[in-house]
């Protein structure tokens, strides 16, 4: 699972980090670009928040939340729901590759979800 974290890191120009967590808060594996970020703090303050979202969505019967994306003035966050209990997220500096970083998220998910 590891590897899997690392290698979507190293695919996506300007990744600083990514994490796969429950959305109740814990941690399941993480890697990092040796930056110093703290994605596991950062994941556990949005994931109480993306439980709000994937409630909101289903009550406006829009379906499954797929992809949740925050862009702030240090980076962005690319977020992909991999079942109800599960996300991943990529943490992008400013000049990272959004658009490719949301495809290598995309591609990754039938292998994170089997290594669960």
């Amino acid at each position: 699972m590891k590897d899997t974290l690392k290698s979507i890191v190293d695919k996506i120009p300007g990744a600083k980090g990514a994490i796969l967590m429950g959305f109740d808060g814990i941690a399941v594996e993480q890697y990092d670009d040796g930056s110093g970020v703290d994605i596991e703090g950062i994941a556990t303050e949005f994931s109480f928040r993306f439980v709000e979202l994937l409630k909101a969505a289903k009550s406006l019967e829009l379906g499954s939340l797929t992809d949740i994306t925050i862009k702030a003035e240090r980076g962005t966050l690319l977020v992909r729901c991999l079942s109800d209990e599960f996300f991943t997220i990529v943490l992008l500096s400013d000049s990272g590759s959004f658009g490719k970083g949301r495809w290598v998220l995309k591609s990754a998910a039938p292998d994170l979800l089997a290594s669960l």
